[in-house]
C-alpha cells in the first residue's frame, strides 16, 4: 500500500463528522468514482497531544492486516499538517450496544462474537501482530442493516497499541486497558516481558463481561485491581451466572490463567467445547440472568463503570422505566434538571434552536449532568421512537415507544452517601474532561510539526468514539481514534509486585514506567 501524499479530496468526498478525538476526527467518506462508503480518519499533526510514531506505528500494522474480522486501512494520505487514514465504515455499533438493543441475548450469540474475535486474533498472531487493547468498546459489528450479510459480522478495531514482532521476540511496554490487561503486562519489567499470550486473557475478560454484565476483575483502587489480576481473584458470582453453562466457564478458566505458558491459544479456544455446545443447544442458555442488559448499559456512564456487582444492583433498583411515544419530548430546553436517561430501544433527537444536533440510541444515555448540578436544560431531547418488527420483515416495521430507564439526582444522592468513593469518580471524570479539552487546544500558528516540542513525554492513550454517544455529535458508528500522546499526566503509586513501590504515568490507555 503506497502512502500518498496528495489527492484525498479529488478521491473521496468528505461527510459529516462520526466522532472526534483528542487529535483525530473522523468523518464519513464516499469514493468518488466507486461510491463505496469509508470512514476518514483526520490526523491533526498541530495538536498538542499528536505523537508521530505512534501513528507511524498504528499505520505500519494496520497496513499487514486483511481479514474479515479485522477493520481494515485501505489508503493513507499524509499531507503537511494532516494525516488522512481511509478505513472500513463500521454502522453496527459495538458488541456491547448490541447486546443492550436486544430483547434477547444467549451463549449462542455469545459463542458468535467470541469465534468472530478468535479468528481475527489468531490471524494477527500468526502474521506476528499481538493487538494488546482488546475489550468490548474495540469490536465492532460490520453492518446495522438486519439485511446485510454482514450484520452479524464482527471487526476488531483499534490498532492504535497494536505490535509486530518477529519470532522469539518479547514486548515490554505495559500499556492496554487496565481491567483486560494480562498479569506479565503488568510485570513486563521481568526478564522476559510478554508476547501475544496478551490478547487471549483479554478476550477471557470479554466473554466473561458479555455473559454477567461485569467485568472479572473490578476495583476502585487501581493498585487493588492490579492485585486481583496478578492473582487472577475472580468468581463466577451467584445469581449472575447461576445460567451459564459450565462450558463456558471452563474455557474462560481456561484463559484467564497467570501461568502463559498454561492459557490456551487462539486455534485451542476455537476448538473448545463449548462452542459446539452454544450452538447445538440453545434452551440450555436461553436465561441468562434478568439485569445483564440494564447492568451493561449502566456501566456506560464512567463512574459506575469498573464496580462491584453489588453497587449495580442497587443503582439498577433505582432505576425508573419510563416510555415515551414517538415525537414527544423526554426533555425541554429552558426546564430545571433532576434526572438523567439510559436509553434502552429505540433513539432520540437531541434539538438546539431547532437544528437537530446529535442522535442516540439503545445503548446511549444524556442528560447525566443533573445528577450533580441543578441547572437548565440547554436542548430539547424527541423521542423517535423504537422500531418493531422482524429482522426479515423490517418493512412492515412500526414505530414503538422509545424505552428510558430515569435515573433521579435524589437517588443518586443517595448512593454516593452510601458509597462515597463515587464522589472521588465524579471529580476524576471532570478533571479528565477539562485535561482533554486542555489538550486539544491547537498551539501556535507559528508552531510547525516539525519543531514542535520534542522533550514532551509521550505515552499512548486508546480512545473509543461511540456511536451516538453524548460527548460527539453527531456519530454514525463507533470508530477507532488512534493512540495519542498524554500532554497532561496522572502519577499514582502502585503497590502490587513482591512489596515494592512502583511509580506509572498512567492514561486511559498506556501505562508507562
Amino acid at each position: 500500500m503506497a502512502i500518498l501524499s496528495r489527492g484525498i479530496h479529488r478521491t473521496y468526498e468528505v461527510g459529516r463528522t462520526l466522532g472526534k478525538g483528542s487529535f483525530a476526527t473522523v468523518k464519513e467518506g464516499r469514493h468518488r468514482d466507486k461510491g463505496t462508503l469509508v470512514a476518514i480518519k483526520i490526523v491533526d499533526k498541530w495538536m498538542n497531544s499528536f505523537h508521530q510514531s505512534s501513528l507511524e506505528q498504528e499505520i505500519q500494522t494496520m497496513m499487514k492486516v486483511s481479514h474479515p474480522n479485522c477493520l481494515r486501512l485501505h489508503e493513507v494520505y499524509d499531507q503537511c499538517e494532516k494525516t488522512y487514514l481511509i478505513l472500513d465504515l463500521a454502522t453496527g455499533g459495538t458488541v456491547m450496544d448490541r447486546i443492550i438493543a436486544l430483547d434477547f441475548f444467549s451463549e449462542k450469540q455469545a459463542a458468535k462474537v467470541t469465534r468472530d474475535v478468535l479468528n481475527a486474533v489468531e490471524y494477527l498472531h500468526n502474521i506476528g501482530i499481538t493487538h494488546r487493547d482488546l475489550k468490548p468498546e474495540n469490536l465492532l459489528y460490520a453492518s446495522n442493516d438486519p439485511e446485510s450479510k454482514y450484520y452479524d459480522t464482527v471487526k476488531v478495531a483499534d490498532f492504535g497499541l497494536s505490535k509486530y514482532m518477529g519470532e522469539n521476540v518479547s514486548m515490554k511496554t505495559t500499556c492496554g486497558t487496565p481491567n483486560y490487561m494480562a498479569p506479565e503486562v503488568l510485570n513486563s519489567d521481568g526478564f522476559d516481558g510478554y508476547g501475544p499470550e496478551v490478547d487471549i486473557w483479554s478476550v477471557g475478560v470479554i466473554i466473561y463481561t458479555m455473559l454477567c454484565g461485569f467485568q472479572p476483575f473490578f476495583e476502585f483502587s487501581t493498585a487493588a485491581l492490579f492485585q486481583q489480576i496478578m492473582k487472577a481473584e475472580y468468581s463466577f458470582l451467584s445469581p449472575y451466572w447461576d445460567q451459564v453453562s459450565k462450558e463456558a466457564k471452563d474455557l474462560i478458566s481456561k484463559m484467564l490463567v497467570v501461568d502463559r505458558s498454561k492459557r490456551l491459544t487462539a486455534m485451542q479456544c476455537l476448538n473448545h467445547i463449548w462452542f459446539d455446545q452454544a450452538y447445538s443447544n440453545d434452551s440450555v442458555v436461553s436465561t441468562l440472568h434478568g439485569s445483564l442488559h440494564t447492568f451493561l448499559l449502566v456501566r456506560k456512564l464512567p463512574i459506575f463503570d469498573n464496580i462491584d456487582p453489588k453497587l449495580q444492583q442497587e443503582v439498577i433498583n433505582m432505576l425508573k422505566p419510563k416510555q415515551v411515544p414517538w415525537g414527544e419530548k423526554v426533555i425541554q430546553s429552558g426546564e430545571v434538571a433532576d434526572c438523567m436517561y439510559f436509553i434502552q430501544s429505540g433513539s432520540v433527537s437531541v434539538m438546539v434552536d431547532g437544528n437537530e444536533i446529535d442522535r442516540l440510541g439503545a445503548g446511549d444515555f444524556f442528560g447525566e449532568v443533573a445528577l450533580t448540578v441543578s441547572e437548565l436544560r440547554t436542548a430539547d431531547v424527541i423521542s423517535l421512537g423504537a422500531q418493531s418488527g422482524t429482522r426479515t420483515n423490517v418493512a412492515s416495521s412500526t414505530r414503538n415507544p422509545t424505552e428510558l430507564l430515569q435515573f433521579m439526582r435524589s437517588d443518586f444522592e443517595q448512593i454516593l452517601a452510601k458509597f462515597p468513593v463515587l464522589q472521588t469518580r465524579m471529580l476524576e471524570v471532570s478533571q479528565k474532561r477539562v485535561r482533554r479539552a486542555i489538550s486539544s487546544r491547537r498551539p501556535s500558528e507559528s508552531l510547525s510539526p516539525s519543531n514542535h516540542n520534542p522533550s514532551r513525554t509521550a505515552s499512548s492513550e486508546s480512545e473509543h468514539v461511540f456511536s451516538g454517544s453524548s460527548d460527539c455529535s453527531p456519530v454514525l458508528s463507533p470508530v477507532s481514534v488512534s493512540p495519542v500522546s498524554a500532554p497532561d499526566l496522572e502519577l499514582e503509586a502502585i503497590k502490587f509486585k513482591k512489596g515494592k513501590s512502583k511509580v506509572w504515568k498512567k492514561t486511559k490507555g498506556c501505562i508507562q514506567q
